[in-house]
């Protein structure tokens, strides 16, 4: 479980790291069958994302690469939030 001391020091990099709102590239490795792509799918329904997906060569694993422009970094931390009460799902 990551702390909220991690989530204010992500922020702080993100902050300093470019302009906002601007592009982010979210990256999330499925490795449970529990969470599927369509449940990351639909975090970003709505929004105009940009989806790459792809599966290891044994298909135990589906890489999920996800492009869009974030409002601030608070908006990206919300969505790995969201994210994190999957199970299965490494966030990169």
């Amino acid at each position: 479980m990551v702390d909220e001391e991690f989530y204010s020091r992500f922020s702080e990099n993100l902050e300093s790291s470019q302009k906002w709102p601007g592009p982010y590239m979210f990256k999330f490795i499925l490795k449970d069958k529990e969470t599927t792509r369509e449940d990351i799918e639909n975090i970003f329904k709505g929004m105009e994302a940009v989806f790459s997906i792809k599966k290891s060569s044994k298909n135990k694993f589906i890489s999920i690469s996800i492009s869009l422009t974030m409002e601030n970094p608070e908006s990206v931390i919300q969505i790995y939030k969201i994210v994190s009460k999957f199970k299965g799902v490494l966030s990169l």
